[in-house]
């Protein structure tokens, strides 16, 4: 039997929660073509989301998201920790988000422990919280 990467499990998961998900597997980019933002922030209601699955995973915990079409606020307000343009395996167009989960605490168990589709859900934390 054939032992599998964490990162193919990380993958797996992230393929379960977000069935249309695109992948590119060098720089282990993953790319969301819908990711639902709170429109009364944001003046829009979807955007797509990309990131990258760190290299050392687990031990590594990621940092950082992309967001298309660049994103403003609705009320015009300054996005904080928010940098446009950014290049990423899917185009230059992207703004990027600096981002990191409070606590990365994995175990050898994906399930177990914090994993990517936390990270993933934990944007939505991050379009919540507006400026």
């Amino acid at each position: 039997m054939v032992e599998r990467s964490r990162l193919d499990e990380e993958l797996d998961l992230l393929r379960s929660n977000y069935p249309g998900l695109e992948y590119r597997q060098e720089g282990h980019w993953v790319r969301f073509p819908e990711y639902v933002v709170p429109v009364e922030i944001w003046g829009q209601s979807t955007v797509e989301v990309s990131f990258q699955i760190p290299e050392r995973i687990p031990g590594q915990a990621p940092y950082g998201f992309f967001v298309r079409p660049h994103m403003t606020l609705r009320n015009q307000q300054p996005v904080g920790n928010y940098a446009y343009p950014a290049q990423t395996a899917f185009g230059g167009d992207w703004g990027k988000f600096s981002w990191q989960l409070l606590v990365w605490e994995p175990s050898a168990n994906v399930v177990a422990g914090t994993n990517m589709v936390n990270f993933a859900r934990s944007i939505g934390d991050r379009f919540r919280e507006g400026a």
